[in-house]
């Protein structure tokens, strides 16, 4: 007879752990493990979502990687390959440059923004990789500025891949090549024969899942901390207070600071020494990456309108910083009932907002509430409602209006690249 017969209580079914990446080897020559690529998976394990929102997915590997779980263990000592997107990638990363390697789509948008980004994340140690290469040649625009090429080798025929190694050792002899999805033996041969330095694919190892426990991050408290980054001079101990207000975010950020990149003699114990460590920068990355992470169940096209709408507002205060960075927030938080489906005074209420900013959110009042509806009405297309007369008296003229909007468009960009939300 079993213990259940017996009158014990019978004990409750414990919670799956939470799937928080997928983990596959990269070999080298001699077929031995040199580094890892993690791959997004559904926290739940189940299919891969529709549509993929590679913004998010960046966010929450390189979250549950660098900030959750036991690094040392995830990474064996090896870098991390990881994917980013153009949105979410920054010159100023939080995290371990001996660590994360970058790995680049291959058909991200090639300007001079980016070519700023990546040659300032090689200044600070980064090792740089492009993705999913299948170009005949050797031009991409990428290329000069990446130490590691992926080669996507069931695209090419056999001298179609011998070709393009070749015209990559010859433009660029110090490039490492990296032959990916290999399924068979022969595929192996033929690249090792080809002369490509590392190989990754289904015949060496799949993908594993890596288990552990979901952190539920509180949203309320990520704006609360972008509302503070964005405050004036805010100071070290602000910030401290910020985090403080929400356990898991601070266990994160300690996490993240008490890796190589930040060590010192001694472990950083406490948030004062963590924020006064990482920087404000930093940490707006890390907390704009929890916020992606952490809002599953909105589309991704809410995020970009709050942006939009919080750029605009910050171009058309000319020439005032202060009025600025307050309109920047009651633009970006004008949307706060859509991503929290709660009454927009229950929230404001709970945020540490400057008095003007909460007048402009709940009753367009002030001159904050002055950009935030000529915003408005300007994403509407309600050029006649534009409040011309209080736009005036700020010193702004409709030709002022026409060119922040264009502004606001490369704010916007510039925003995304940075991950400053």
């Amino acid at each position: 007879m079993n213990d259940i017969h017996r009158g014990q209580p019978m004990q409750e079914a414990s919670e799956p752990p939470a799937v928080l990446f997928a983990r596959q080897p990269i070999f080298d020559a001699s077929l031995d493990i040199v580094a890892f690529e993690l791959l997004f998976r559904p926290t739940d394990g189940g299919p891969m979502p529709i549509p993929f929102d590679g913004n998010r997915a960046t966010s929450t590997v390189l979250l549950n990687a660098f900030t959750q779980g036991d690094l040392n263990t995830v990474s064996q000592g090896k870098p991390l390959f990881v994917n980013f997107t153009a949105e979410t990638l920054s010159d100023d990363l939080p995290f371990d440059a001996s660590r994360l390697v970058v790995e680049l789509l291959e058909d991200i948008p090639f300007d001079d923004a980016l070519r700023d980004q990546l040659q300032a994340l090689r200044q600070r140690g980064f090792t740089l990789a492009l993705d999913d290469y299948a170009e005949a040649d050797a031009t991409h625009p990428c290329l000069p500025f990446v130490d590691i090429v992926k080669l996507e080798y069931p695209h090419y025929s056999a001298e179609g891949f011998d070709h393009i190694v070749r015209q990559l050792r010859r433009h660029y002899p110090k490039l490492r090549i990296l032959a990916e999805k290999l399924e068979t033996e022969e595929d192996i041969r033929c690249c090792q024969q080809a002369g490509c330095d590392l190989f990754q694919g289904y015949f060496l190892a799949r993908p594993q899942l890596v288990h552990g426990a979901a952190v539920t991050t509180d949203r309320l408290a990520i704006l609360k901390l972008i509302a503070t980054l964005n405050k004036p001079k805010v100071s070290v101990g602000e910030i401290s207070s910020a985090i403080e207000r929400d356990p898991t975010l601070g266990v994160r950020l300690l996490r993240l600071v008490n890796t190589a990149q930040y060590q010192r003699r001694v472990h950083i114990t406490s948030l004062h020494q963590a924020v006064a460590l990482i920087g404000t920068h930093r940490i707006r990355s890390l907390a704009t990456l929890l916020a992606l992470s952490e809002m599953e169940d909105k589309p991704e096209s809410l995020q970009q309108l709050a942006l939009s709408r919080a750029c605009l507002c910050r171009e058309l205060a000319f020439g005032d910083p202060d009025l600025a960075e307050k309109a920047f927030i009651a633009g970006l938080f004008s949307y706060l009932e859509a991503f929290f489906n709660r009454p927009l005074e229950e929230l404001v209420e709970s945020l540490p907002l400057h008095a003007s900013i909460t007048a402009a959110l709940l009753r367009q009042e002030g001159p904050v509430g002055t950009l935030l509806e000529a915003a408005t009405r300007l994403e509407s297309g309600e050029w006649n409602e534009i409040p011309w007369a209080c736009l005036n008296s700020l010193g702004i003229k409709p030709a002022n209006v026409g060119e922040a909007n264009q502004r606001a468009l490369q704010s916007m960009r510039e925003l995304q690249t940075n991950a400053r939300l």
